[in-house]
């Protein structure tokens, strides 16, 4: 029997709401929770504080994007999670869980946390030769795990068939712990008042994330062939410096680029949208078999979704008809507007469905139950 659960993650806690929901969802469970981290920005740690969870945080070092630098980031972690348990007693040790959120926070781990017991969540498949050898060094920890938990259910499957594991793991779909705003939200804070003041009364597609390639000119040239009112809205970073802002401006006048926000605040803009873009290559299984939360935020809000045609999206949103699941080409795209448009009020309905038929707080439960966590 454990009566205590401690979620460790590596870094960015607030990156990660899969986490925060599941940390979250242990506390409203009635389970002792205390919350491990390298880093985090406020937003995270304001819910922490609002519901009483009690946090450490262990500090890390700049980064530094090289080889010596990642290995330092992960020694440096190992050694203040080691550091940290060694304050509790060998008699605390046997009735504590340590549940590891991410993978990137397991594998430097390996060595330590054999010496416990533990959970782990796994949210990226790690897939291709490059991910080898955090594959390997993850699948020797999953087989000593008390449970293991992934985000789509044929990442499950997966995740049973390399690691040789006994039993599925959990399937916990990276559904938000709560939206936390409403629809057509009114801005909490300047950041997000300045962001809803631009698209406010707009008609808009929107697209959250981190922009990639250039499948978003497709939709540019439908809707500039359409001759529609609709504005495409851009929000999240432009990482592999696509200059996607600046490439849809030439095909469709109204585009509009916002600045990224912090989770959760970004869904007081998300919760004006009519429609939401979800896009994902099908360049490796991880990519194939998606697990996003966007879809989640999204069908939260009644929005349909207009997906390409990858299994992980055809699996929800196309389960659901919350959306159609089209080839991102401009004649399909044309077609999949017009659709949802005429239809509206019934793909937004089935949108709020796909958001409702995932409970999270259930399978905590199961898993609470079937590896015996006491609750307070």
């Amino acid at each position: 029997m454990f009566n205590k659960v401690i979620y460790i993650v590596k870094t960015d806690l607030h990156y990660y709401p899969p986490c925060m929901m599941q940390i979250r969802y242990l506390k409203k469970c009635g389970v002792r929770v205390e919350v491990w981290f390298a880093s985090s920005n406020e937003s995270a740690l304001t819910i922490l504080d609002k519901e009483q969870i009690p946090y450490v945080c262990l500090g890390e070092s700049p980064r530094v994007n090289s080889l010596i630098g990642k290995l330092k980031n992960w020694m440096e972690f190992r050694r203040n999670v080691n550091r940290q348990l060694n304050n509790i007693s060998q008699s605390e040790r046997e009735n504590t869980l340590l549940w590891v959120g991410t993978a990137e926070s397991a594998i430097p781990l390996y060595g330590v946390l054999q010496h416990y017991h533990y959970n782990l969540t796994m949210l990226e498949l790690l897939d291709g030769d490059k991910n080898k050898f955090k594959r390997t060094t993850f699948g020797k920890l999953a087989k000593k795990a008390e449970a293991i938990v992934a985000c789509e259910v044929t990442r499950a499957y997966i995740m049973k068939y390399w690691f040789g594991l006994k039993k599925l793991p959990y399937v916990m779909p990276n559904k938000p712990y709560e939206l936390g705003t409403t629809k057509n939200a009114e801005p909490s804070c300047d950041k997000t008042k300045q962001a809803i003041d631009v698209i406010r009364g707009k008609k808009f597609i929107i697209f959250q994330g981190i922009f990639q390639k250039d499948y978003m000119k497709a939709l540019a040239t439908a809707l500039s062939q359409m001759d529609s009112d609709y504005y495409i809205v851009l929000m999240g970073f432009d990482l592999y410096k696509t200059n996607a802002y600046e490439k849809l401006k030439k095909i469709y006048e109204r585009v509009i680029e916002l600045s990224s926000l912090p989770a959760p605040l970004h869904l007081e803009v998300t919760s004006h949208a009519q429609i939401g873009l979800v896009f994902y290559d099908d360049f490796s299984l991880n990519q194939a078999f998606c697990a996003p939360n966007k879809i989640y935020e999204y069908s939260g809000f009644g929005i349909p979704m207009i997906a390409n045609k990858i299994p992980g999206l055809e699996n929800t949103v196309g389960k659901f008809n919350a959306g159609k699941c089209v080839e991102f080409e401009s004649k399909q795209l044309m077609k999949a507007i017009k659709e949802i448009d005429d239809n509206y009020e019934q793909y937004s309905a089935n949108s709020l469905s796909l958001y409702n038929a995932v409970d999270n707080e259930s399978t905590i439960n199961d898993i609470i139950r079937d590896i015996k966590i006491e609750k307070e």
